[in-house]
């Protein structure tokens, strides 16, 4: 109606009309006079209906035709159950937001449910209640704005070489956000000589995984207490009040900002290229220059920073705040990375044993066979080299290693899951050491199933089990002229795997680690 209205007095306006009189004998007006005349009536009648209308609509009057006139429907109208509904789809900011409108919404805004269920969309399970604090909205409020980082639990750091894993979660009976270390413990087995080769020994171990409770890397404690200023959660850093306080070393924690560019150097992104991830963060490796967020709305939910330094009395701390060697960038891993699922089963967050430094643990990667690998993917995986082949052999009907056996019935339904079984899978290490540092592949094979088979084992300890090709990396020192040897894969278990390197004759055991269990408090 607006757009009809100007638009007629634009006309008006661009042709103005000619006043003469043309009539019979030069009596009464001319046509083009009397039109002029209807279109300023016209005008008339038009504004009166718009002002009528912007009228109703501020005092919440709807203005009907005929002089009648009835309220018009609003959000607060509409049945309690249905404003419920209709709020529980708001993000906490929007419920906020709408919760400022009116007294009514204010209301149903502060029903404890609404934030009880914003609070369970960040954790694994559902609270029996919000524990030390008198509702779910001051929990909620608490710890805004890291709910991201319960809800996201799987951590790896940057630190050079070695890395770190750690899992996050949110501990109902102290209402605080923590998270801790993963470390493993092995328990060696009796060593064995393999049956196919005597000169080779094959030593089991049972891996002790568990969260190093005596050292939080991350305590996040009611902020609702003493609620921050805008700089002190975007701009600085929040001190965490940790135990090694009092041997003078203190923790921190920072946000991380929105990635703007995407051409940054590799080696200044985190999670580095070898992992898949759609948001990567700028690593601060040789400069204490990195992106802060701005507002909440640069806020990344898939990395933040921590600092660590030493300060003792009367001295001067040991590193300054703006220093970059203390600090250490973490970031997440996607959940379609590390859950198993019918056609690839052997994703997840596995541990596995080194010789020389220790249990290290992996990210298990099953990638897509169709999918087109990027530039940096394909520079990242190494050349396919040669295997021998040997003559594949029936399939026995024992499989038995670590506990793990599959006879009669249970062999039957392992060998129609095995012919499913196919694609890559790649060891990339979450944890390292000088030689293979974290971050880089630790092995690779191009197919787990018929085209990479290499034959089924019949010797002990492995009888039953299926062998495919598989390249491993050898690195020297710092991570220098590194290549990739043959090796061989045996497939135990959904949950256990074998790796032989054939230059070094040494055997190497994986297992899943289950991560829900270390969660638990």
């Amino acid at each position: 109606m607006a757009t009809a209205v100007s638009m007629d007095r634009a006309f008006i306006t661009a042709n103005p009309p000619t006043y003469h009189r043309s009539g019979v004998d030069g009596q009464g007006p001319s046509p083009d006079l009397v039109g002029i005349r209807r279109g300023r009536t016209r005008l008339r009648e038009q504004d009166r209906s718009m002002s009528l209308a912007s009228s109703s609509m501020a005092s919440g009057v709807l203005a009907i035709p005929g002089g009648q006139a009835k309220l018009r429907p609003t959000l607060s109208d509409l049945p309690p159950e249905l404003i419920h509904q209709i709020l529980t789809c708001l993000p906490a900011r929007d419920l906020a937001c709408v919760s400022a409108t009116c007294r009514s919404l204010a209301a149903h805004g502060r029903d404890d449910l609404l934030w009880a269920d914003l609070v369970h969309r960040n954790l694994p399970s559902k609270l029996p209640g919000p524990g030390p604090f008198d509702s779910f909205r001051s929990l909620y409020r608490a710890h805004y704005p890291y709910w991201f980082v319960p809800r996201q639990k799987i951590w790896f750091s940057d630190a050079e070489h070695t890395g770190k894993l750690i899992l996050a979660r949110y501990d109902h009976r102290r209402g605080v956000i923590e998270g801790y270390r993963v470390v493993a413990e092995k328990t060696l087995d009796p060593v064995t000589a393999w049956a196919r080769n005597r000169n080779v020994m094959v030593q089991t171990y049972n891996p002790k995984v568990r969260l190093w409770l005596d050292d939080p890397v991350i305590l996040l404690k009611n902020n609702a207490v003493a609620p921050p200023s805008r700089g002190q959660y975007l701009y600085r850093e929040i001190q965490m009040p940790m135990a090694a306080e009092a041997q003078h070393v203190y923790s921190s924690f920072s946000l991380c900002a929105r990635p703007r560019s995407p051409s940054v150097c590799p080696n200044r992104q985190w999670p580095p290229i070898t992992i898949p991830s759609e948001s990567r963060v700028q690593r601060n490796v040789g400069s204490s220059s990195y992106s802060r967020p701005q507002h909440l709305g640069q806020i990344s939910e898939y990395a933040f920073r921590i600092r660590k330094w030493a300060h003792f009395p009367l001295t001067h701390p040991s590193f300054t705040m703006d220093s970059p060697e203390n600090m250490t960038t973490y970031a997440t891993l996607d959940a379609k990375l590390y859950t198993p699922t019918t056609q690839k089963p052997y994703q997840g967050i596995w541990v596995g044993d080194s010789v020389d430094h220790g249990c290290e643990f992996l990210l298990f990667l099953q990638r897509e066979r169709d999918r087109r690998q990027t530039r940096d993917q394909r520079s990242a995986r190494p050349a396919r080299g040669a295997v021998p082949e040997s003559a594949a052999e029936g399939p026995s009907r024992d499989v038995s290693l670590q506990g793990v056996t599959a006879t009669g019935a249970e062999g039957d339904q392992r060998s129609n899951e095995l012919a499913i079984e196919q694609g890559s899978l790649e060891g990339i290490k979450l944890t390292g050491d000088l030689f293979v540092p974290r971050g880089e592949i630790s092995f690779i094979t191009d197919d787990v199933g018929p085209k990479g088979v290499i034959r089924v084992a019949d010797e002990e300890p492995f009888r039953g089990t299926r062998v495919v090709r598989c390249r491993s990396q050898v690195v020297s020192r710092n991570s220098r002229d590194n290549r990739f040897i043959d090796s061989q894969l045996f497939l135990i278990s959904h949950d256990c795997i074998a790796q032989y390197c054939q230059v070094m004759s040494r055997f190497s055991f994986f297992y899943r680690v289950d991560i829900d269990t270390l969660l638990q408090i």
